[in-house]
């Protein structure tokens, strides 16, 4: 992780922000997150990263898994 330790959400910020989302700490450093109505993954290096790839995949969701 880069800068200060404030500047980063905490893996338990994470799961705050996002409470249908299961968030883990996975092997290899990799953090991993399970949305639970869905059954759909995401993985980040860390939890900022991991915030990153929920609020990708929630906007993907919306808009009917459309590119």
């Amino acid at each position: 992780m880069t800068g200060t330790p404030g500047d980063e959400p905490t893996l338990a910020q994470v799961q705050s922000e996002f409470p249908q989302w299961a968030c883990t700490r996975g092997i290899y450093r990799l953090y991993h997150a399970k949305h639970a109505s869905t059954g759909q993954q995401v993985a980040g290096e860390d939890p900022l990263d991991l915030r990153d790839q929920i609020k990708a995949a929630e906007a993907h969701h919306r808009h009917g898994g459309s590119c």
